[in-house]
């Protein structure tokens, strides 16, 4: 919702018109925040933009919103006014971890713990690490998955290059699939120069997430065969 906030910008006080937040950043809850403080500020190249900070009513925490672009007018009185602005950034942001299944926290806590890092990396947009860290949480995955659950020779399996043990020790054809494709785009994410240049780091998690799906319904299924009929 757009409203105006009175704030002092040198020696004289102005109106900026503002898009104010309607969802608290941290809880998520929508709201009609409460101005603690708001302060005009001139940047490096002397470009004023605004600082708001808001307490939420819901969770009773504090958050910063930075408003750049600050259009100049002047109304019938000739008093200076700031008509239009953009949020440029709301802090702090919350960084909600990915909650995997039971049965994957199971065959490799170090994948759940290395994917949600990565994850957090993305979201404070570091991405040219992020991919970095998905690849390794793969391998992890794929590793653990074999030695855990298929009872592949341990050593063995943290000798060999990745792609080797998806192409040899994998027998689901659907698991090994995936597996692979998303090892080929997260070791493109380690490269100087990337090859597949229409895939990103979207295309690598949608990968990873299937590789999860496909060690869980290995892993349910196996469960499902205890079950003896009665």
């Amino acid at each position: 919702m757009q409203v105006k906030y009175e704030v002092s910008y040198g020696c004289y006080g102005h109106h900026v018109n503002v898009d104010e937040p309607s969802e608290c950043p941290l809880c998520k809850h929508s709201l009609k925040p409460t101005v603690l403080s708001k302060h005009m500020i001139d940047d490096n190249n002397g470009t004023p933009f605004l600082c708001v900070v808001y307490l939420c009513t819901h969770c009773y925490e504090l958050f910063v919103c930075k408003f750049i672009n600050l259009k100049r007018s002047t109304n019938f009185n000739h008093d200076l006014l700031f008509t239009s602005s953009t949020l440029s950034s709301i802090e702090p942001k919350c960084f909600n971890k990915r909650v995997f299944e039971e049965c994957i926290n199971k065959i490799s806590p170090a994948f759940v713990k290395i994917y949600n890092q990565s994850l957090e990396a993305e979201h404070n947009a570091l991405d040219e690490v992020a991919g970095i860290g998905y690849r390794k949480a793969l391998e992890f995955l794929v590793k653990d998955f074999l030695i855990q659950h298929e009872h592949k020779d341990e050593n063995k399996v943290k000798s060999t290059a990745l792609g080797c043990c998806i192409d040899t020790m994998i027998e689901s054809p659907q698991l090994k699939t995936v597996a692979s494709r998303a090892t080929w785009l997260g070791n493109d994410q380690t490269h100087y120069e990337q090859k597949y240049t229409d895939k990103d780091i979207t295309d690598l998690k949608r990968l990873i997430d299937l590789t999860v799906h496909w060690i869980s319904l290995i892993f349910l299924t196996d469960e499902a065969e205890l079950i003896e009929k009665k």
